[in-house]
């Protein structure tokens, strides 16, 4: 049987049963590319406030009269270190009153109580003299507590901020003195999506960036992870901490955190080789020089590319043009090849 043609001004025209004929024999004409296996990796970027590793505000035990101020802004000071003296003069005077009066009242119970049994001395006086030893040594504790309240102590090694009192002035126990951090490591609160909630761990490294530091990066560890996730916007705060040995972060400053997630292993491919029917994604491949669909389910759109959960295989031909004209079990023809991406 002849196959129907026309001539028109000398050239040869195929009829649409021969054109499609001939495209069956020689194969569809398609561009292909390979797919691959990549971990699923998830890199997630949040902000966060950072504080220091300890940090206080600084108030008087007591009110009274500023005497020395004995640190300045910036300073490093050791823990138990005097910041701040109140005038003691009264305080001082009466730990010497207390003292000479406990010195006193010891030696009259001493003495008393070297006559216990004698019948020299009732029993009742000795017990009162020892009695008054004691009161006297707890008066004489009692002035030395509030000798000592006189003085603002650092809690901890750490560095001061900007005094924020003078000689002279007169405070309260409400009288903010200074601050004190103990940055030796920053820490810096995040708040991670509950769906990361799984994947996450203490000890996990990470990256964290400032503007206060452009183009740095510093690495850091997550060191705490909330026992709760906040049911409002569904989120659970991390604490990351960052070394700070040279002393060049702050606390209060802005950072952005870099997690990354490492995941199970997936098959890879670009972007245009994904399809979707009736029955949800697919992608076209070729094996054995014919077209074939495998289904294929998107975890992840990344770069030009999509990350699946399919039967497909690392090295598989995937076919990224030319797919209009595809069915299963058709004849393809490569004439071409993607390398990379399908942008």
């Amino acid at each position: 049987m002849r196959t129907p043609c026309l001539v028109l001004s000398g050239l040869l025209l195929l009829s649409p049963a021969a054109a499609q004929n001939n495209d069956n024999t020689a194969g569809a004409p398609v561009i292909t590319a390979s797919a691959t296996l990549e971990p699923d990796r998830v890199v997630l970027e949040l902000l966060g406030s950072a504080q220091a590793r300890a940090s206080v505000s600084l108030y008087p035990e007591v009110e009274g009269e500023v005497a020395e101020v004995l640190f300045q802004a910036g300073q490093r000071v050791r823990a138990g270190q005097i910041l701040v003296r109140l005038d003691d003069t009264q305080q001082r005077l009466a730990v010497q009153l207390a003292e000479a009066q406990w010195r006193v009242a010891r030696v009259v119970a001493q003495r008393l109580q070297a006559t216990r049994g004698t019948g020299a001395v009732p029993d009742t006086e000795i017990d009162q003299a020892v009695a008054e030893a004691r009161t006297r040594e707890i008066t004489l504790a009692q002035a030395r507590e509030d000798l000592a309240d006189r003085v603002l102590r650092a809690p901890f090694a750490g560095v001061v901020g900007i005094p924020a009192v003078e000689r002279g002035d007169r405070v309260s126990r409400t009288t903010l003195v200074s601050t004190l951090d103990d940055r030796r490591e920053i820490l810096v609160d995040i708040d991670l999506p509950e769906a990361w909630l799984a994947r996450v761990r203490v000890g996990q490294a990470l990256q964290a960036s400032t503007p206060a530091f452009a183009g740095q990066t510093f690495e850091g560890q997550v060191r705490d992870i909330d026992s709760r996730v906040d049911p409002l916007v569904r989120t659970v705060r991390v604490r990351a901490a960052l070394d700070n040995a040279d002393d060049r972060l702050r606390a209060g400053m802005s950072f952005q955190v870099r997690l990354v997630f490492e995941g199970e292993p997936l098959v890879s491919a670009p972007e245009l080789a994904l399809q979707f029917g009736n029955d949800g994604g697919y992608v076209w491949t070729v094996r054995d020089g014919k077209a074939e669909a495998v289904a294929a389910q998107v975890v992840r759109r990344e770069d030009g590319r999509v990350r699946l959960r399919s039967a497909l295989r690392e090295g598989d031909t995937v076919v990224v043009e030319g797919v209009q004209r595809l069915r299963d079990g058709r004849a393809v023809r490569v004439v071409g090849q993607r390398n990379g991406d399908a942008r």
